[in-house]
């Protein structure tokens, strides 16, 4: 059985990560979330299912079957948002391994309550 992986966000930090999965687990099922359709389509083209939505939303999730990930990579650009996110991907799937890239170091507190992996991203430039 290979891994199912939900990447929401494909900006460059969820580019990086479905790169970096494609590169180790060459059979692993890949999924992208992502709102803009530009983004959806790049993510089809480097080998990813890829739907539009927004990872907030329960009926996004739904079709991006996260209930089904074995892990879940949230890489949006805003870290409430990514917060909101987890928030509804966590019920959905319990036992799921959720990773989030995180702009703010300090926000790590704000999801290590469930157990939720967070990696800090640095912008350039910092």
């Amino acid at each position: 059985m290979t891994d199912h992986i939900l990447v929401i966000g494909y900006g460059d930090a969820g580019r990086a990560a479905v790169n970096a999965v494609l590169a180790s687990q060459p059979d692993a099922r890949l999924t992208v979330l992502d709102t803009d359709y530009l983004a959806v389509a790049e993510a089809t083209a480097n080998g990813a299912t890829a739907v539009v939505g927004d990872g907030r939303d329960r009926c996004a999730l739904d079709d991006a079957a996260a209930d089904l990930a074995d892990r879940v990579i949230i890489a949006v650009p805003d870290d409430l948002n990514a917060f909101m996110i987890t928030r509804a991907v966590r019920p959905m799937n319990p036992d799921t391994v959720i990773v989030v890239v995180i702009r703010e170091p300090e926000n790590h507190v704000v999801f290590e309550s469930d157990g939720t992996v967070t990696i800090h991203n640095r912008p350039s430039g910092r």
